[in-house]
């Protein structure tokens, strides 16, 4: 990573002005223990998209807006890792250790290898381009599931408006061995997803514009090649579910307007690790012992115990 711009020099992290963690749950209180929010960094636009990168120990997360990648390493510095990209928001780390991106501009989903350049994947659902996809991950198996709502398209500081050629927003699945694009669910603006430890469950959060439902985060059990049993998870008490995360505990952490909600694996609230500004998306390193927190200009860190 010696060979990327780098836009801060190692250096520690600072105290965020907020207030402590929320909860009365005991397991939760003693994971979190006297641990409060840092900032990482707060130079971005419009953070998005964290992603832990194992192989160089590197957390990776998008400025949109900004129209850059970043990398955030352990010794505080942040490097650009793409610039000038077509919006890129959702990021993901493939078991090759290969970057995968969401792209608004492109309406596409990509991939790096390291080179600088992000190199196409899938860009179009049956000869339709798809519409603006916004956050992925990669399944066990090696299938890359991402969500395709339109936000690209309607706001330009997002991405490139655009005619939407497709009459859905859906999720999508696109196997490892390359074969065809399959839809697996269609969902009012469909955002944030995430499956289970054992990745039975898959779970999809939806921010339609001014629609019902935006604070809900969904459910669907994934066995035989498809979703079934659809039904509602958790509601967010503050504002809208963007991206998400979920622990080996099965526990899913969830940004919404007062910071990251956390949820056990029934949907019941647990508590809440307030943010300085809207909380968009978070994740954990390797260990699950980091969480990495986007919102606003910022890259957050709450260290947290087994």
């Amino acid at each position: 990573m010696d060979s990327y711009c780098r836009v801060r020099a190692p250096g520690a992290a600072q105290p965020a002005v907020c207030p402590p963690p929320i909860t009365q749950h005991a397991a939760l209180a003693a994971r979190l223990g006297d641990s409060r929010l840092q900032t990482l960094y707060d130079q971005a636009t419009w953070s998005e998209g964290p992603a832990w990168w194992e192989a160089q120990r590197t957390l990776v997360w998008s400025d949109v807006v900004g129209r850059r990648v970043l990398g955030w390493r352990e010794d505080g510095a942040v490097d650009v890792l793409l610039d000038a990209t077509a919006f890129t928001n959702g990021n993901a780390v493939d078991a090759q250790q290969r970057l995968v991106h969401c792209e608004h501009g492109r309406r596409a989903i990509t991939r790096s290898d390291g080179d600088g350049r992000a190199h196409l994947l899938v860009g179009r659902f049956e000869g339709k381009r798809l519409n603006s996809p916004n956050d992925l991950i990669v399944a066990r198996d090696g299938a890359i599931w991402f969500t395709d709502p339109p936000f690209g398209l309607l706001k330009p500081s997002q991405g490139c408006p655009g005619p939407q050629e497709l009459d859905h927003h859906s999720v999508y699945r696109l196997p490892p061995d390359g074969g065809a694009l399959q839809r697996m669910v269609s969902l009012d603006h469909p955002n944030g997803l995430a499956f289970s430890p054992d990745q039975r469950v898959l779970y999809v959060s939806q921010t339609p514009e001014g629609g019902p439902g935006g604070p809900e985060i969904t459910a669907f059990d994934w066995h035989d090649g498809a979703l079934h049993n659809r039904r509602r998870f958790a509601v967010v008490p503050d504002g809208l579910a963007d991206g998400f995360c979920v622990d080996h505990q099965g526990w899913l952490w969830s940004s919404s307007g007062a910071g990251v909600c956390i949820f056990d694996r029934d949907g019941q609230w647990l508590g809440l690790v307030p943010t300085p500004a809207t909380a968009s998306n978070c994740t954990f390193d390797l260990q699950q012992r980091r969480l990495f927190v986007t919102g606003g200009s910022a890259l957050w860190l709450l260290e947290l115990g087994q």
